[in-house]
């Protein structure tokens, strides 16, 4: 599944979308649903609530993965 994905299952908009994982520009929802850029940590954080976990949040910004290897590690 893709944030994209996600989206249409919900049957939101773009706009609709963008305002329940805090983002008030639609056309930065759409850079994010293309994969031109990553959601904040926040945004994926959103996400990845909005899909019941289907869709992590590590997998949409790299930082978020970088902070659960290291907590596998310890």
């Amino acid at each position: 599944m893709d944030v994209s994905a996600l989206r249409q299952e919900l049957g939101l908009s773009l706009g609709e979308f963008a305002a329940k994982v805090g983002l008030t520009s639609r056309g930065h929802m759409s850079e994010i649903e293309r994969g031109l850029t990553q959601p904040s940590v926040r945004v994926a954080i959103e996400i990845e609530k909005l899909s019941a976990g289907r869709l992590p949040a590590a997998s949409l910004n790299d930082d978020v993965a970088l902070i659960e290897k290291f907590r596998g590690l310890q």
